[in-house]
């Protein structure tokens, strides 16, 4: 029978009277039926076996639980969204990265088990004192489960309002800085030669949200209001601050953490955030994925009574829109070297009170960067008054 079957697979060719022998048609169908059992082992039962897969649902809650001004225990919300049930790994890595770097290790003190399409909350705790999180700290949580792991991303520890929640922020609603001198001796190699003033003052202070659209090709192409999409407003009239909960779910990556994160610039640069390459300030720990979708924001206080008209120019790599107070005033291509080159300047108004300055900044390939320089050409404003700032509640202002 089996050489009837391998005949009609393989016929004979016309003269040719001989078919398949009967020792020939065994051994091919012992080949094919090793082949058959060989693709549903490697192929169709892996399909049909369990596979617990996690994601994480919210962004990181902090807590002080002794009531000693810094950041004991953690809480995240965790979905097993896999066929299988989850346990995880105890121990789970820390890295804080400002205001001092420094890895080590928490450990989850509430159930380590997820049953199949379980929602819950995990407990995290530092293991002792000296890894507490500090106030206005950026930080990043890694959670192992079998060979596979997990991140926040990067998370910023907040003030809180007092006692486990945390410590109080200082009096005022806003912590600050003054802006950074800044001269071409001040600028990273590659955008030095276009930098457009003798000296000028620098923010280092901002608030970033993406990557959007990470890893994609022809973002060169893309006009997308992120903020909007993931319905939080029109971006030039969002206004972040300090202990903002947005979550953010819609074509946004890891990079921060879903969320809004406060970043204070430092480097051998400061005032010019390098977010991915080595073309720039490499001492940045930003290090995101080639190509994607930013957004900046960062806040000038002016605390004199007066406006001030300032000279303002921006260096984007590769591609950029520009923002001062909810007012578009400029955008630019990667077209020639205007990627590395400082833009021509615009002048800009410093109202009394709050400013923002908004930044959307697109990765098409290669470095990715975004700076800011102001000054005065006509040297009748002090721009020393002016702050950069953190707020610690929404910010407003008359002149918006």
């Amino acid at each position: 029978m089996f050489t009837k079957i391998l005949n009609k697979i393989f016929p004979r060719k016309k003269g040719n009277k001989r078919g398949v022998s009967p020792v020939i048609a065994t051994i091919l169908l012992i080949a094919l039926t090793v082949t058959a059992a060989a693709i549903v082992y490697f192929v169709v039962v892996p399909l049909l076996q369990g596979k617990g897969e996690m994601v994480i649902m919210s962004g990181v809650t902090l807590t002080d639980s002794d009531v000693d001004g810094f950041y004991d225990t953690a809480t995240i919300e965790l979905f097993n969204v896999g066929t299988d049930l989850v346990t995880l790994d105890e121990d789970v890595g820390l890295i804080v990265y400002s205001p001092t770097s420094n890895t080590t290790s928490w450990l989850i003190t509430s159930n380590l088990e997820y049953m199949t399409q379980e929602t819950k909350e995990i407990t995290i705790a530092a293991t002792n004192d000296s890894n507490e999180i500090a106030p206005l700290s950026q930080y990043e949580m890694s959670i192992t489960y079998g060979s596979k792991s997990l991140t926040t991303g990067r998370q910023f520890s907040s003030y809180g309002t007092g006692g486990q929640s945390g410590p109080e922020p200082p009096e005022g609603n806003y912590t600050s800085m003054p802006l950074v001198l800044r001269t071409a001796a001040d600028d990273p190699p590659t955008s030095s030669s276009t930098f457009p003033a003798s000296s000028g003052y620098s923010p280092v202070l901002w608030f970033i949200v993406g990557s959007f659209e990470s890893g994609l090709r022809n973002l060169d192409q893309n006009t997308n209001d992120y903020i909007a999409l993931n319905g939080f407003g029109v971006t030039e009239e969002y206004r972040p601050y300090l202990g903002i909960t947005d979550f953010y779910t819609q074509s946004i990556s890891i990079h921060t953490g879903n969320q809004v994160l406060p970043l204070q610039d430092a480097g051998d640069y400061p005032g010019c955030v390098t977010i991915r390459g080595t073309g720039y300030d490499d001492a940045d720990t930003l290090s995101w994925p080639n190509r994607g979708i930013a957004y900046l924001f960062t806040y000038i206080y002016n605390p004199t009574e007066s406006a001030m008209d300032v000279d303002l120019s921006i260096q984007v790599d590769d591609e950029y829109y520009l923002w001062v107070n909810g007012n578009l005033e400029g955008s630019g291509t990667r077209a020639g070297s205007g990627d590395t080159s400082w833009r021509s300047p615009v002048t800009i108004t410093m109202n009394p009170g709050y400013n923002i300055i908004t930044v959307r900044a697109t990765c098409v390939r290669g470095d990715w960067n975004t700076q800011i320089l102001m000054w005065d050409t006509g040297a009748t404003d002090d721009l020393t008054d002016l702050l950069n700032v953190w707020p610690f509640v929404v910010p407003t202002s008359i002149y918006w």
